[in-house]
């Protein structure tokens, strides 16, 4: 079963990275007894995965891989707390690669966050913004929004493809995290 192929388990189901496009690729490792293996990120839904690499050729540490190129075998879930070293150092770098190859999805955010509770503004999810700035982010935004992650950053003082990125990386280390973005707004949209 490739990434692309609805799931063979026989009950109908279809294999959660059906809708992936492309892999980013944050560490290949030597797979025993022969071979290389990947971590990964997915895109657009941000899953970290492993997978069997079927040709090498392309394929190294900070390269983004079709899906229908085929290099790669069959994908499985990965947790946060199994990746390499170098996984974990470059997947902050490929989530802010993700966002910016993918703003239309990832600006959606910024464009319809909301209060989640009385006290609480999904902006305040974002790591070091408290209750006023979120409450100046959403003046700045007023009623159209925004077109671009610079008019983000230019209105509301911040870098925001880092901040959600941050975000996303909190989420991804912490799966149980009860108020998820990346579940919310990007998993659920495809």
């Amino acid at each position: 079963m490739h990434a692309s192929s609805p799931s063979e388990a026989g009950d109908g189901s279809v294999s959660p990275f059906s809708g992936e496009t492309h892999l980013r690729i944050l560490d290949m490792s030597d797979r025993r007894p022969v071979g290389h293996e990947v971590h990964a990120l997915t895109e657009p839904s941000l899953y970290l995965v492993r997978a069997k690499v079927l040709v090498k050729d392309g394929v190294s540490n900070g390269t983004k891989v079709a899906v229908a190129e085929n290099k790669l075998g069959p994908m499985s879930l990965l947790r946060y707390r199994d990746l390499s070293t170098t996984s974990e150092d470059e997947l902050l770098n490929e989530l802010v690669g993700a966002i910016r190859d993918n703003s239309e999805l990832h600006l959606g955010f910024y464009n319809r966050a909301n209060n989640i509770s009385l006290k609480v503004h999904a902006f305040q999810l974002l790591p070091g913004i408290g209750k006023s700035k979120a409450q100046k982010m959403v003046q700045s935004r007023g009623m159209a929004g925004w077109m671009e992650f610079s008019e983000v950053d230019e209105a509301c003082e911040i870098d925001s493809v880092k901040l959600l990125a941050e975000r996303y990386l909190i989420e991804i280390e912490d799966p149980l995290n009860n108020r998820s973005i990346l579940d919310h707004l990007i998993r659920t949209s495809n």
